[in-house]
């Protein structure tokens, strides 16, 4: 594509609507994780800004969602659920086919290892 093309579909997007420029940014997200250079550095840096946001989201949405499952794409909340399949269908039915399904821990949450004795 010559750089004029890029350029005037630049000038494009200042046109559209927020909604429509969400759209269009998971768009582009999408077709770059779907190319086949897995190597890239820029497939990485996105894949790692994406968990980023999702973990950011996790600590800031903990309070509101805590003992659901989410339905995540990047840091958009795309379904939720009281069970995995159910967070898994409401992602489908949103059209997030390749959203991050994981169990929002509440707050006070406490985690705990067992099953290690003492000698």
């Amino acid at each position: 594509m010559s750089g004029k093309i890029l350029e005037k579909i630049i000038k494009q997007t200042e046109k559209l609507t927020l909604d429509e420029k969400q759209k269009l940014y998971d768009h582009l997200i999408k077709s770059l994780e779907e190319t086949d250079d897995s190597d890239s550095d820029l497939s990485a840096e996105l894949k790692e800004e994406k968990l980023q946001l999702r973990d950011k989201w996790m600590k800031e949405n903990r309070g509101k969602y805590g003992g659901l499952y989410v339905a995540l794409d990047g840091d958009k909340l795309v379904g939720t659920g009281k069970n995995y399949p159910e967070a898994v269908e409401a992602a489908k039915k949103a059209g997030a086919e390749n959203a991050v399904v994981d169990f929002v821990h509440p707050p006070d949450y406490v985690g705990e290892i067992g099953g290690f004795e003492s000698l």
